[in-house]
């Protein structure tokens, strides 16, 4: 895992060509990635954190994105993934998400880590289950109706 600095840009391009991986994510063109990525090397400048590219251990290539961001609308803290269809059901999101929600729970002062899923992506919603995050509430984000899921530092305690 690298940060996802402009470097990235040719293998973000080709990651958001692809309509399957962009289904349920914010649509950008060359300038919008472009932009993403300035503002990923800010984050990792101001916060020394954000979006990494996924690369594969054995061949190094370019899986996609995981990372942390902070939404000061929100103030809070979100974990994301996004990866290459032909990476998708090898674990690698869940791999990614779960490191990144111990570390930030580790490091950063913050009670939970989020995630905005839409409901219809179903296999987002199964990483979430995966990494013990649980549905916190209902919201909009980027115009878009999402469950924002939670892992908690301390969980709540479960109704009885």
């Amino acid at each position: 895992m690298w940060p996802l600095t402009q470097g990235a840009m040719a293998e973000m391009v080709d990651l958001y060509r692809d309509p399957q991986v962009t289904e349920f994510l914010v649509p950008l063109d060359e300038d919008g990635i472009r932009r993403r990525l300035e503002d990923n090397s800010r984050s990792w400048t101001e916060r020394g954190y954000g979006p990494v590219g996924l690369y594969d251990r054995l061949t190094r290539r370019f899986l996609g994105r995981s990372g942390l961001h902070y939404w000061p609308d929100f103030d809070e803290v979100e974990v994301g993934w996004a990866l290459r269809a032909d990476a998708w059901g090898h674990g690698y999101a869940t791999e990614a998400g779960r490191a990144w929600i111990e570390w930030g729970l580790k490091h950063l002062p913050v009670d939970r880590i989020t995630a905005n899923i839409d409901p219809a992506n179903l296999a987002s919603l199964r990483v979430a289950q995966r990494l013990h995050m649980v549905p916190a509430r209902d919201d909009v984000f980027h115009g878009r109706r999402v469950v924002v899921h939670a892992a908690f530092r301390n969980p709540p305690p479960h109704d009885r």
